[in-house]
């Protein structure tokens, strides 16, 4: 039977745009199975009561101009683009509904990566449900049923569950992979976790 990992990522999330570009490979190498689990952020740093990105930054490493240095030379590493979207003209928790109605449609995955193209690849993230809803119709589903559903109580609840499952499993942060038990943080544990599951 596939080992199992539970890929905790944000669409907001540098990292997890990065570590969803290597989920394939990952699961090649290894044989286990990812189960994608998108979620807001930011809700996710509320309901821990531990946001290391308000107020002045912790750290030099949550300073935005290494970040984007940071980010850039991991995505010429793996070979992807990587562009700085317009942080605050995009709605981060609309987007990650978005996934998450399409994650009930059954199309997570190809429409994830569609929409971290739009907003990391190239750098035109959607901010319109309509053009929303050309990316999901571009991933394959029916992007005007993706957006009716990002309002849709059982969206929001299944959102809610993402979020309870990362905590209870000790998830502080994104991109985290959760498998038996164990928790990898960050893009960088890649390798880590990729041990861990003794890849070929």
């Amino acid at each position: 039977m596939a080992r199992m990992v539970e890929f905790f990522y944000g669409i907001g999330s540098r990292y997890s745009y990065l570590a969803s570009s290597q989920m394939e490979q990952l699961e090649r190498d290894t044989g286990a199975t990812v189960r994608w689990r998108p979620l807001y952020s930011g809700a996710l740093m509320k309901r821990r009561g531990m946001d290391p990105f308000e107020g002045p930054p912790a750290s030099g490493q949550y300073e935005p101009a290494y970040r984007t240095r940071d980010v850039t030379r991991w995505a010429d590493y793996y070979g992807i683009p990587f562009h700085d979207p317009g942080w605050d003209a995009l709605d981060w928790q609309r987007l990650a509904l978005a996934a998450v109605a399409a994650d009930r449609l059954g199309g997570v995955v190809s429409f994830t990566k569609h929409l971290y193209d739009a907003v990391f690849g190239t750098g035109v993230a959607p901010k319109t449900d309509a053009k929303l809803a050309r990316i999901a119709d571009g991933s394959g589903l029916d992007g005007q049923n993706v957006v009716r559903l990002i309002d849709d109580a059982e969206t929001q609840e299944r959102h809610d569950r993402n979020i309870a499952d990362a905590l209870a499993a000790g998830v502080f942060g994104v991109p985290s992979f959760v498998v038996e038990g164990e928790l990898f943080w960050g893009n960088d544990r890649l390798v880590l976790l990729r041990r861990h599951l003794g890849a070929r």
